[in-house]
């Protein structure tokens, strides 16, 4: 892989290299963006299922409230009903047992007339719950709307950026077309996106590994040969020094 390679073939290597690492930064702006508005949506939604629950609560409870309004209603009807009936009632005995039926019967219905006070009260909070989401969910739809705003007018520049840089690399790439050594560059660069080929620092160390290199790869390197660290695998290059 080191003697082999034409004298045109490292900097070319090199080239590509510092594309892909200007493609790798501008690609992980980009996905940082939508990953941040993804994950807005994603506590948007949230919020949403959470008010769609309540409210979905809230129509039974209403339902049902509705319904025992209604048959409270019914019950003191018949009982205003039976009380009026009392003076018809010849037999004493008669009355005193129809006036106990009633008052029983009005206890029973004062009870159901608690728990529907209670059922209102829960109506109540179950309402302002479904307000108080509702008003985080329009403050966060209205973040989302003007970060989403922003993140398009970004994100369409990156991707200009990107397809300047990826048309560049495509041309520098062919020159390489067909040959091991892309292949094995485009294997390096994707275990090391952000430093695919990487300096020889104190004349003799991969500045990816810190390791030690020997003579002989020295040589190779300073021959602008394409030559790997032994250690990590990167490719080596010359200090710009």
């Amino acid at each position: 892989m080191s003697n082999a390679q034409a004298p045109a073939t490292l900097p070319i290597i090199i080239q590509l290299s510092k594309l892909d690492v200007q493609i790798a930064t501008l690609s992980a702006q980009k996905k940082k963006l939508e990953t941040e508005l993804a994950n807005r949506k994603q506590v948007i939604s949230g919020h949403e299922t959470k008010r769609a629950a309540r409210e979905k609560v809230l129509g039974e409870k209403k339902t049902l409230c509705s319904k025992e309004e209604k048959s409270v209603k019914v019950e003191r009807d018949r009982i205003n009903e039976r009380r009026a009936a009392l003076n018809t009632l010849n037999n004493y005995k008669l009355q005193q047992a129809a006036e106990r039926e009633i008052d029983y019967v009005a206890k029973q219905i004062g009870q159901r007339e608690d728990l529907l006070l209670g059922l209102m009260r829960e109506i109540e909070n179950l309402e302002k719950e479904v307000s108080d989401v509702t008003a985080v969910i329009e403050g966060l739809a209205g973040e989302y709307s003007a970060l989403e705003k922003e993140s398009s007018e970004t994100i369409k520049g990156l991707d200009e950026q990107l397809s300047s840089l990826n048309k560049e690399r495509t041309e520098h790439a062919s020159h390489l077309t067909g040959q091991p050594i892309l292949l094995a560059y485009n294997r390096i660069r994707d275990r090391f996106p952000s430093n695919p080929v990487v300096e020889v620092m104190n004349k003799d160390s991969c500045a990816g590994c810190f390791m030690k290199l020997g003579p002989q790869v020295v040589v190779q390197v300073s021959r602008q040969d394409v030559v790997k660290c032994p250690g990590c695998g990167r490719i080596l290059r010359l200090s710009a020094e």
